[in-house]
């Protein structure tokens, strides 16, 4: 079963435990490039023998990381989005990552009228 744990926000660390492979660690750092630009980087780690197995990860990983690109591209900004009961991580995460900014932190209408930040 994994665990996924969220470090901040632009580091993920997910642990695999399988009784088959063992243990597979990824994780995954987002930086900010300028703006609107983010470099991802993912990295696999695991015992040797499973290299192909980690392979195929990794290619799982790209194709369903692309696919959310074109989600991200396309996305629009609700303050308040109209959730339903599946969608309760979203407000907890929102939450969550609300402690990364501060009164005087730019808003999201601020940032996009004035893109020289």
């Amino acid at each position: 079963m994994p665990t996924n744990t969220i470090i901040g926000p632009s580091f993920v660390h997910l642990h695999l435990k399988t009784f088959a492979f063992g243990h597979i660690e990824i994780l995954q750092t987002v930086t900010p490039m300028e703006p609107l630009v983010q470099k991802v980087v993912h990295r696999f780690y695991a015992r040797k023998p499973l290299g192909p197995l980690m392979k195929l990860m990794i290619f799982a990983e790209s194709v369903m990381f692309e696919r959310d690109v074109i989600m991200w591209n396309n996305k629009i900004f609700r303050n308040n989005p109209k959730l339903v009961k599946e969608d309760s991580a979203i407000k907890k995460f929102r939450h969550w990552y609300s402690q990364f900014f501060t009164k005087n932190s730019k808003s999201f209408i601020d940032a996009h009228e004035n893109l020289d930040w």
